[in-house]
């Protein structure tokens, strides 16, 4: 009985001392993705990025969030890769999809003029995924490759809460 409540005791605290070392996250509960509009989750080369960026924008505005602006595509291994884990990653993906407004935008074969004009605004890639950090008005405030948050064939969390807890709030 006593190794019982000890046992206990220490996963409350492993539970907790988790919370609270990610205590960043909001508490948006979880995010289910099909509520999401389909330019934060769908790489659509037939897209209005502009249109798409606009309205982030106006939600941005209200929120007080950045807008996470990521070129890729779904041919792209890191892409898909990069949902997985966030699928996989419950709180990751709400820390994800709760402290940005994200845009995501089709880069490679067959992207579209509108896709073309908004990406030549923007540093150029370092590969894909590749994610622009922008204010509610889109002015760029970081370019960055993810290759960083990356391990193996996946990413490493601990990198990608850092990520989000480093850009998530930034102001220029």
């Amino acid at each position: 009985m006593k190794n019982t409540i000890i046992g206990m005791v220490i996963g409350i605290v492993i539970i907790v001392g988790g919370y609270f070392a990610y205590g960043f996250i909001k508490n948006i509960g979880n995010i289910n993705t099909s509520s999401l509009p389909k330019y934060s989750v769908e790489y659509d080369k037939d897209a209005n990025p502009h249109k798409d960026l606009k309205t982030a924008m106006d939600k941005a505005k209200k929120s007080g969030k950045n807008i996470l602006l990521i070129a890729g595509g779904s041919w792209c291994h890191w892409c898909g890769a990069m949902d997985s884990f966030l699928k996989e990653h419950n709180d990751l993906q709400n820390s994800f999809y709760g402290d940005f407004e994200v845009v995501k935008v089709y880069y490679g074969n067959g992207i579209n003029k509108d896709g073309q004009s908004l990406l030549k605004q923007l540093p150029v890639l370092e590969g894909t995924p590749h994610f622009y950090v922008l204010n509610s008005d889109a002015k760029l405030l970081k370019s960055f490759g993810t290759v960083s948050i990356e391990q193996g064939n996946s990413y490493n969390k601990k990198k990608f809460f850092e990520f989000i807890k480093q850009h998530k709030d930034i102001k220029k």
